[in-house]
């Protein structure tokens, strides 16, 4: 039992492995351990496998065709051995085996010190045979005499070109899945850098607003500290007034008062006759006049309350903007216009952001992408999910298209945007009348833009494909919606038309 344990024990790893499979010089090791080494030893200085327990060991095999030592010198180590002549060769000796035709069905295999593992035990015969039935090296008597004369039995050189072939196709087959794997990977690799250059401008996005609506609250805080302040000002300044009238109709009284005092203290007769007669009608009318008796102010709540109910809706209408544009954000997604499709009257700008039609035709290299018939570039994205918004301004003789990423380019017919299956588009004329094409079905839109900015709202699951206006405080004037059922992924078409036009369009960088 030690004995067995012993031979299903790696050498290197020490764990036990179920099947001993010793390699050719008779040390077996598990199939993880082997792969490894034999992984390792490509590119390295031995540039072949070497059994790991054989290359501790580091056993020199002394060519056999040399002078022994100490009859003329130490022999050269051996570099091949020769299983046909059992012999073990040095550079010098091995070069009639590899110039002489006589001896190239001889098999060459690295050094070996002992042949033994390669010679049948039955027969003492070297094996030049493959039992593929029983999975065993077989000699010649064992092919012909012994158990396996009835088996599929192939030479070795046979054996290794089959088994050369079949490596070469999983070779094949590993390269293009290590290919495919860095591919996706680096796709990964390139989303994950689109997702945090789209997380930092969403963060951008809510800190925006976080500061925009910080900066409401604080307008609707001092509104409403000007509005009740207004109301305690016009309080107090009719108080002010009301009281200044008192007073004057006060101090006039005080004046009577100590004017009929003096005269109530005059002695001379005549003297007081003549003054009373002289001012009494004045002085009973000053008299008989009622004192000014205001009532107290109070302030005007409803006022107050109507203009803080004022400032409230103004308030919550442009918290809603704010709202409403960071959806709008966080919806776009990012776009550049694919040059590969440009036709050759489109200049595309070097940020891949817009396109301009010009009047003479650009040095452009062929490509299967390119438009070739109609003025129109698509967009390097696609999409296959989700829910997106974009803007764009537009001008002159346009057409804005959602067109699946398959839309024919080559050719007239059937590639202009709508005027196919799988392209949706809204196209402003030179008189700037609207009409949205799909499949060659015209539709006139009776409204007319009067700007220059348009919202493309696109929900993939539900197939809604909608065109807005973008108008004043970024409200959105819907102009034509399409309804259909997705099943390619899609992306955005520009079609730009009449030169003298200026036509032209932008994708708004959303910040």
């Amino acid at each position: 039992m030690g004995s067995l344990e012993e031979e299903h024990t790696c050498q290197v790893c020490r764990d036990l492995f179920s099947r001993a499979h010793p390699l050719p010089c008779g040390h077996s090791f598990c199939p993880a351990c082997v792969r490894e080494t034999w992984s390792q030893s490509r590119g390295s200085r031995a540039e072949r496998f070497l059994c790991p327990q054989c290359q501790e060991e580091d056993v020199v095999v002394a060519c056999d065709c040399c002078p022994a030592e100490g009859d003329g010198g130490p022999a050269s180590a051996a570099v091949k051995t020769c299983l046909r002549c059992e012999v073990s060769l040095c550079q010098e000796h091995l070069q009639p085996h590899l110039v002489c035709p006589a001896y190239s069905t001889h098999l060459l295999v690295e050094p070996l010190g002992d042949l033994s593992r390669r010679r049948c035990s039955d027969h003492q015969e070297v094996f030049r045979y493959y039992c593929a039935d029983d999975q065993e090296y077989v000699c010649t008597d064992c092919m012909l005499e012994g158990s396996h004369k009835q088996h599929r039995v192939k030479r070795l050189r046979k054996v290794e070109e089959d088994y050369r072939g079949m490596l070469q196709m999983l070779l094949q087959k590993a390269e293009d899945k290590v290919q495919l794997g860095e591919k996706i990977l680096q796709e990964h690799q390139n989303f994950t850098h689109t997702i945090e250059d789209s997380s930092t401008a969403d963060e951008y996005q809510v800190e925006r607003l976080g500061v925009a609506l910080q900066a409401q609250v604080e307008e609707l805080v001092v509104a409403l500290r000007e509005v009740t302040k207004h109301e305690r000002e016009q309080a107090i300044e009719r108080l002010k007034e009301e009281s200044g009238r008192v007073r004057g109709d006060l101090k006039l009284t005080e004046s009577i008062q100590r004017y009929l005092g003096s005269l109530l203290e005059e002695r001379d007769p005549f003297l007081l006759i003549w003054a009373f007669q002289s001012d009494d009608s004045k002085l009973v009318a000053d008299l008989s006049s009622p004192v000014f008796s205001p009532k107290l102010p109070s302030l005007d709540k409803k006022r107050v309350l109507e203009n803080v109910e004022n400032k409230y809706h103004e308030f919550i209408s442009e918290t809603l903007r704010c709202l409403v544009e960071l959806k709008r954000d966080l919806l776009s997604s990012p776009l550049t216009l694919d040059p590969n499709s440009a036709h050759p009257l489109l200049k595309i700008s070097d940020d891949l952001k817009s396109a301009v039609r010009v009047k003479t035709r650009l040095s452009l290299s062929a490509h299967p992408d390119r438009f070739d018939h109609w003025s129109q570039v698509v967009t390097i994205q696609s999409f296959s999910s989700g829910t997106h918004y974009w803007e764009l301004e537009a001008e002159g003789f346009w057409d804005i298209a959602v067109t699946y990423h398959s839309v024919p380019r080559k050719g007239k017919d059937g590639t202009a945007f709508g005027c196919n299956e799988v392209s949706w588009s809204l196209t402003q004329q030179h008189d700037k009348k609207l009409t949205a094409w799909h499949n060659r079905k015209k539709k006139r839109l009776s409204a007319q833009m009067s700007g220059n900015r348009v919202a493309v709202s696109l929900d993939y699951a539900a197939g809604s494909i909608t065109f807005s206006e973008v108008g004043p405080s970024s409200t959105l004037i819907p102009l034509h919606n399409f309804s259909t059922t997705f099943v390619q992924p899609v992306c955005l078409g520009f079609g730009l038309y009449k030169p003298e036009l200026n036509s032209r369009v932008s994708i708004v960088k959303k910040m």
